[in-house]
């Protein structure tokens, strides 16, 4: 079996209200798909930044999910708060380029758009990140990658370097 490798930090978030939070962009997504509207697609991005983020507060999204979660008794299941973190800067990467290419190329922001919705249906339904498979096969090879490239040229002594004359 894969193991899918997260990001981790010392901060919690309830799973289930990430969950809620993922059906209600999931909600929001589809509606701006059949619809085209821009008031849709913007806040949804603007939602992501403050979800992107270790240190902003709760977003208008996850606090209409808590509520939801709230009203509908589910209980709290913490987990790590930094794999939600990496997953929503993918999210503000996709949100925000459909708000833009909303105005020039409205066929690729609905592409954009839809793929961020099934990235939040996976998550609300199965519970299924695809921000995890994306950190563990492609950001975190590219971190070792430029950690072991920087400890090379570190490693590299004073008289290793070639030297360059002066008047050069």
């Amino acid at each position: 079996m894969i193991k899918v490798i997260c990001p981790i930090s010392d901060q919690r978030v309830d799973r289930n209200v990430v969950r809620t939070n993922g059906l209600i962009t999931t909600a929001c997504l589809i509606a701006y798909v059949l619809t085209g509207s821009p008031w849709l697609i913007v806040p949804v991005g603007l939602d992501y930044v403050l979800r992107a983020s270790m240190t902003a507060p709760p977003s208008p999204m996850t606090h209409l999910a808590r509520g939801v979660a709230r009203l509908l008794r589910l209980p709290h299941r913490a987990m790590d708060k930094a794999p939600k973190v990496f997953a929503s800067r993918i999210g503000v990467l996709f949100a925000l380029s459909a708000a833009i290419t909303h105005f020039v190329a409205p066929d690729v922001a609905l592409w954009l758009a839809s793929t961020l919705a099934v990235f939040t249906t996976l998550e609300s339904v199965f519970d299924f990140c695809v921000g995890c498979v994306v950190y563990t096969y492609i950001a975190l090879p590219l971190r070792q990658a430029r950690d072991a490239a920087t400890k090379a040229a570190l490693s590299v002594t004073e008289s290793e370097r070639p030297r360059v004359e002066e008047g050069q």
